[in-house]
């Protein structure tokens, strides 16, 4: 134990002092008296000596200091041995009791590479061995260049492929490792040959560069398994692999993808394996987190990595410099999807995206957050629930009940609804009809105050202004009189005495009403009564359904209505149409034993699911039909219909899925009980039956009646003689289903596989070649349809894979109910096969769109019909993708282009009456264009763009500019028309805007005064980005080369002006900010122009480095001080660049920056560092080849003076000795006793490869690559 550690009293008070162990504390031979007086003399000369000693031993210690002669070193020999000498020779080389120098006698041959790597691992050679191992062996081989003659840069060319091709074996190595995972000591062996690539990547035995790319290849292409070890590897080299921002933000944007997919798995690994890459991305956010600005992967990973920082803690201020600098970057690449679109465009969306499941509260509450201002939102959902741009009921119900929840919160909307009337007279009569019917529901919801209105009416002259108010006085005859107090019915009728055309269109109400009377007292078929109501105007038929409201609790009410009369109210109040009154209608009916009339209630709620959804009144009508179902179930024998139609029903609610499982099951149930309820074998008389023509219907039913089975020839004919029956009216219906049903469900249970087959036959022969009556042909599908015998989908499968466009326009008549339905089914049967076309149309519209594309190419395709015309506006809204393909297909044959321009133009003119065929042009079509309409538009505008190209006509000029002049006309929609015009435009429109931006950019950047932007010149500025970014796409495959070189230019300029300011100057503040403010236009620009960039040729690579240069110089400069804000995006663009630049290029630029002036460590971390290398920071010293021999005599005889001189050691002299010494030194001036020697240096490369941990065997005067004479001054 020392004495230090002995603890005592005195210690602890005093301390411990170690003092001598001498008798005296005095120097026994002190030096003071042999320098004393030289330093006290009066003429100081002692002084002057010791400085000329101290020069000496100075230029004596950096003589010495220098390397004068060139390497010597020489690798061990390699010979040829026997693998058995080789073996030895490698376990000896594993002892670390032989000495090394013993090995290096010589070197077995064969041992390289991967090889070498390998028999290290496996012999477990000691590390500084196995790395002294390999030094020998690239030594010897890089030296087999110079053996070979080669030198300069062929020489160093070779050397770079060698070490590249040996960093690949060590890779390869590696990888050999990892993949042994889970074999007998494994461990072991990751942990050496990670500590052997490791100890070669330190010792700089690497390309460095090649080495770090795959360790970040490999760490993205990992497998889970072997994540954790490249999480190690990455890990390790960390601090080199995150240096360069190229290579760090791959890193980054790796770890985030594997967290997202880790985020959907759940054990124990994947929750350590997500907190190990939680922990690297804080790491990368607090000391790199450049590597995470990644603009093109924010939206994706935004969440994802902000919620890992929060989890690691990371700091807030740093997380809001991550998401300032990533939404900097990527709000220009996000313009086309947020700032181009309009608020009207976001509302319309959402009101078309409403499911089933509709919430009034959040519906309107979204809406006011998408446009606040009242009467804004009012007329634009006038215009969505009137437009002809639009399909379907269901909007008239959404659009009340939004405006009934602005109403409660004390807006007026009855003033907005009435300015609305009365602003838009010139409309189409069923736009104004869908106002009326829109403000009666208002009505009936209690949010239009009608006793305002008819006081305006009185107030204002409306009612004596004839046809100029007759949009106004026409809202009279369409209120909902029984939602209405007495006193404003009397109102009414007075009002109305006055109008001219009150008298005519009463009598058309009462003469329909009448009508309906009698067909409800006759119990005969409906349809005269539905062709009256549909042909009639609408105060006429809104006549019938008031009467029909009025009178449904007296003709409905009890549990006695029949199928008839169900059909006949539903029929009158679907002609307004009024869902509202129909769910009323289906509720008080429901308290029914009747199977048929619950299956008719079930598929009028199919029918008008959307409306009834939009009232609120879906989910309790199903519950309603359900409990139903469940208490006959137990009642009575299960009904096919009825299990069918409620099938039909819950398949589009998604919560009920369960529920269709069931239904499925009874389904299955109820068709074995029916096939239980075969006869035995047919009679006797069945031979008679073969005989019978089967020319009435006795003779059917004779063959139903004499058996239930039959053989196929029977099968057939009576198959046939159905369907041929299915064209011919059938007048009295004595139950509640059709016979052409009844027949065909019992030929399917007799027949079983057989009718099957049957009826695939005859659609396949009906649809192959498209011969045949289509009338009949129409008649019998449908039946066949009704019946629950086909499906559509194989009516349109037989219709595409047709071979004539024909069978395909008859497959999409029958689907789209063009054609009559048949006349010989049963009103419930044909609205059966309504809805199901009906559900068809919404769930397979890719199926449908490829049936129309084919269907359209036909000569006599009814491209204006309005069910078609319809299909075409309702998957133009839900199904965009289906509809862009229509125009794909069309312009495969000129019919096609020409039936889809007819489609086009007739929705264009539906819309807008005022037009006509001949008026329809670009500029025309394009001024068209609003959120409603953009997208019919866009479908017309291709159609003349294609049209344009067949007729071989150039219009893309005119094109551009109707665009540019819808653009600066400030539309709303004008990036979504882009998708109808050529690449060629696009282009046109991006240099436009480009221009239009250089051209501010300029004027900030020139003027000697400019200013900052106004709001004017912002909106201006933004709309060109707009462009810029909606149209970037078109110059995918672009040469930008003299657009980067006009960039950097103007970077420049802007460089320029910025370092002639005075930044402390308040005069200047101003054209500080301008320059700013033009600096981020410049930098938008590139932006948009490097997110488009793909393959590029030499010359704009080029270009785009000069770029990125100019980038870097100004923010590192002028920029920094003038405002960092804008030198930290200038940064950040400039690490956008190097993503499509190789590193050869990135090397120049940092060599080309290196040149000037020192790389700051930002720049170098986007461009690399460009410097020398660190094994370049020796020179070799050697006197120059000029000059005679009798001066370099001179200069040797000067060295060898003034290294005696600097050898004498003045500190042993005595006070004589000193004193003769100090008088031969001062009998020479200062400095004159050696002569300056004229010294040549060259760089001095140190070679990795020759740097041994001990000694070869051949010695020479400089051993390694570093000279040991450099320590020589230590004996000076």
């Amino acid at each position: 134990n020392h004495p230090e550690d002995q603890l005592n009293e005195a210690i602890i008070k005093s301390g411990y002092s170690d003092k001598g162990t001498g008798t005296g504390q005095s120097e026994s031979n002190s030096a003071k008296p042999a320098i004393w007086q030289n330093l006290s003399s009066k003429n100081n000369m002692g002084l002057q000596t010791l400085s000329y000693l101290f020069t000496q031993v100075r230029e004596k210690r950096q003589a010495l200091g220098k390397c004068t002669a060139p390497s010597t070193f020489k690798p061990p020999p390699r010979v040829t041995v026997t693998d058995t000498k080789r073996e030895a020779w490698l376990r000896d080389l594993a002892n670390p009791d032989i000495p090394l120098r013993k090995q290096s006698r010589t070197i077995p041959h064969g041992i390289r590479g991967k090889l070498l790597m390998e028999q290290c691992l496996s012999k477990d050679i000691p590390m500084q061995r196995a790395v002294w191992l390999a030094k020998c062996v690239g030594a010897n081989e890089l030296r087999a260049f110079k053996r070979k003659g080669i030198s300069g840069a062929a020489a160093a060319n070779g050397e770079m492929k060698w070490v590249r091709e040996w960093t690949a074996h060590v890779e390869q190595f590696l990888d050999g490792v990892v993949a042994m995972c889970g074999q007998q000591e494994w461990q072991t062996k990751i942990n050496y040959a990670v500590k052997l690539s490791a100890t070669f990547y330190s010792e700089k035995l690497l390309d460095t560069e090649h080495f770090l790319e795959w360790v970040v290849s490999s760490f993205i292409e990992a497998s889970i398994d072997t994540l954790p070890i490249w999480i190690i590897m990455a890990q390790i080299f960390w601090k080199d692999v995150t240096r360069l921002c190229k290579r760090g933000r791959r890193l980054a944007r790796n770890i985030l993808e594997r967290l997202s997919h880790l985020s959907q798995l759940h054990s124990d690994a994947t929750r350590t394996l997500k907190a190990r890459l939680q922990k690297l991305l804080a790491v990368l956010a607090t000391v790199g987190k450049r590597c995470l600005i990644m603009p093109r992967n924010w939206r994706a990973y935004l969440h994802l990595l902000i919620s890992s920082l929060e989890l690691e803690k990371t700091p807030g201020v740093i997380i809001e410099s991550i998401v300032k600098r990533n939404e900097r970057l990527a709000r220009p690449l996000a313009i086309p999807a947020t700032n181009a679109a309009s608020p009207l465009l976001d509302l319309y969306t959402a009101l078309d995206s409403t499911s089933l499941e509709v919430d009034l509260t959040a519906l309107a509450r979204m809406c006011k957050s998408m446009i606040p201002e009242t009467p804004i939102l009012v007329s634009a959902l006038f215009d969505w629930a009137t437009s002809t741009y639009r399909h379907g009921s269901k909007r008239k119900y959404l659009a009340a009940g939004v405006i009934n929840t602005l109403d409660d919160s004390g807006d007026d909307t009855t003033s907005l609804a009435l300015r609305y009337l009365e602003t838009n007279k010139s409309w189409t009569v069923d736009r104004i009809n869908d106002s009326y019917l829109l403000i009666a529901e208002l009505v009936r919801l209690g949010s239009f105050a009608v006793g305002r209105y008819m006081q305006w009416l009185s107030s204002s002259g409306a009612l004596y202004a004839g046809d100029q108010a007759k949009t106004i006085t026409g809202l009279l005859f369409c209120l909902p009189t029984d939602s209405l107090p007495a006193h404003l019915v009397g109102l009414r009728a007075t009002l109305l005495d006055r109008i001219e055309v009150q008298r005519e269109a009463e009598a058309k109400g009462t003469e329909l009403v009448d009508l309906f009377e009698s067909a409800l007292e006759a119990s005969n078929s409906c349809s005269e009564l539905e062709h009256a109501i549909t042909t009639s105007t609408l105060p006429a038929r809104l006549r019938v359904v008031q009467h029909v409201r009025t009178s449904m609790d007296r003709i409905a009410g009890g549990s006695g209505i029949s199928v008839y009369t169900f059909c006949l109210l539903r029929t009158a109040l679907e002609a307004a149409p009024d869902v509202a009154s129909l769910s009323k209608l289906a509720d008080i009916s429901l308290a029914t034993d009747s199977a048929a009339l619950l299956a008719t209630i079930t598929d009028t709620v199919a029918m008008h699911m959307d409306s009834l959804a939009a009232l609120g009144e879906l989910q309790h009508l199903v519950n309603e039909l359900i409990e139903r179902y469940a208490a006959l179930r137990t009642q009575q024998p299960l009904d096919r219909a009825l299990i069918l139609a409620l099938t039909r029903l819950v398949r589009p609610l998604s919560h009920r899925q369960g529920l269709e499982e069931l239904l499925l099951n009874d389904l299955a149930i109820c068709e074995q009980q029916s096939s239980m309820q075969v006869c035995s074998p047919a009679s006797d008389s069945i031979i008679g039956m073969h005989a019978s023509a089967l020319d009435t219907d006795s003779d059917i039913d004779a063959v139903f009646a004499s058996g239930n089975s039959m053989d196929d020839n029977l099968l057939h004919r009576v198959f046939d003689r159905v369907l041929q029956r299915a064209q011919k009216p059938q007048h009295e219906f004595f139950r509640s289903t059709s016979k052409l049903h009844d027949w065909l469900n019992q030929l399917r249970l007799v027949g079983g596989s057989s009718f099957d087959q049957l009826v695939n036959s005859y659609i396949t022969s009906t649809f192959k070649d498209g011969a045949g009556e289509p009338a009949h042909a129409a008649a019998a599908v449908t039946t066949l349809v009704a019946s629950g015998c086909l499906a559509l989908q194989s009516i349109a499968e037989a219709g595409r894979s047709s071979s004539t466009t024909k069978a395909a326009c008859l497959a999409l008549d029958i689907i789209l109910r063009v054609r009559p339905v048949s006349l010989s089914l049963h009103t419930t049967e044909k609205y059966r096969f309504c809805v199901e076309a009906e559900q068809y149309l919404h769930t397979a519209a890719h199926s449908l769109t490829e049936l129309l594309c084919k269907a359209f190419h036909d000569s006599d395709f009814r491209a204006e019909d309005s069910r078609i015309l319809d299909l075409l506006v309702t998957y133009s809204v839900k199904h965009k993708q289906s509809a862009r393909s229509i125009s794909k297909h069309a312009e495969q044959t000129a019919t096609g282009l020409f039936n889809f321009g007819r489609m086009t133009q007739a929705l264009l003119l539906r819309g807008s009456p005022q037009l006509s065929r001949d008026s329809i042009n670009m500029q025309t079509v394009i001024s068209l264009a609003n959120p409603l309409s953009v997208q019919i538009v866009v479908g017309t505008l291709e159609y003349l763009a294609k049209k344009g190209d067949a007729e071989g006509s150039d219009a893309e000029a005119a094109v551009k500019d109707n665009l540019i002049e819808a653009i600066e006309d400030g539309s709303e929609v004008w990036s979504l028309l882009l998708d109808a015009v050529s690449k060629p435009v696009q282009r046109a429109l991006h240099s436009w805007a480009r221009e239009q931006l250089l051209l501010v950019a300029s004027s900030g950047v020139e003027s000697s005064e400019p200013e900052a932007f106004d709001a004017q010149t912002r909106r201006i500025v933004d709309r060109y980005l707009d462009v810029l970014s909606a149209t970037k796409c078109s110059t995918a495959r672009v040469d930008n080369a003299a657009t980067w070189s006009i960039l950097a230019e103007k970077l420049s300029k802007v460089d320029t002006r910025l370092r002639s300011l005075d930044i402390l100057a308040p005069s200047q503040q101003l054209i500080r900010q301008a320059l700013c403010e033009t600096l981020e236009i410049i930098l938008s620009i590139i932006v948009l122009g490097v997110e488009t960039s793909e393959e590029e040729a030499e010359v704009e690579k080029q270009a785009r480095a000069s770029l990125l240069q100019s980038l870097c110089s100004l923010g590192t400069q002028s920029l920094a001080y003038a405002c960092p804000s804008s030198a930290e995006h200038a940064m950040d663009v400039a690490a956008l660049i190097t993503d499509n630049l190789s590193m050869d290029i990135l090397q120049n630029v940092a060599h080309s920056m290196s040149t000037e002036k020192a790389l700051d460590a930002h720049i170098a971390s986007i461009v690399g560092n460009g410097s020398a290398s660190v094994d370049t920071w020796l020179a070799l010293a050697s006197s120059p080849s000029s000059g005679t021999q009798q001066q370099r005599a001179l200069a040797k005889h000067a060295n060898h003076q003034g290294g005696g001189a600097s050898g004498a050691r003045p500190g042993g002299l005595n006070h004589a000795t000193g004193s003769s010494y100090q008088q031969r030194a001062w009998s020479l001036p200062f400095g004159a006793t050696r002569q300056p020697v004229e010294v040549k240096t060259t760089p001095y490369v140190i070679r990795r490869w020759e740097i041994m941990p001990d000694s070869a065997p051949v010695m020479g005067e400089n051993d390694t690559s570093l000279s040991l004479g450099l320590f020589g001054a230590r004996k000076s």
